[in-house]
């Protein structure tokens, strides 16, 4: 019994290694597809092979996320 829950675990470890190489290997770093100042970080691809990722801008040369707009709040 031992040797087998040794076996699971080694595994485990074995295909948690190769699933995070292939998925570095994949997108090295995210690419941001862009016009002037608005751009969407590509950060990989769902199953049906769309694009996944975030909208970003540009501000001051430097590109940032763009946070939600919308918020909550209670009626009082």
């Amino acid at each position: 019994m031992k040797r087998l829950m040794l076996f699971w675990v080694a595994s485990l470890v074995l295909v948690s290694i190769a699933a995070l190489t292939l998925a570095q290997t994949r997108f090295p770093e995210p690419r941001i597809l862009s016009g002037d100042d608005i751009g969407f970080r590509v950060e990989g691809m769902d199953l049906s092979g769309k694009p996944t990722g975030h909208v970003m801008v540009r501000v001051n040369g430097e590109w940032i996320e763009v946070g939600d707009g919308m918020t909550v709040r209670p009626v009082k």
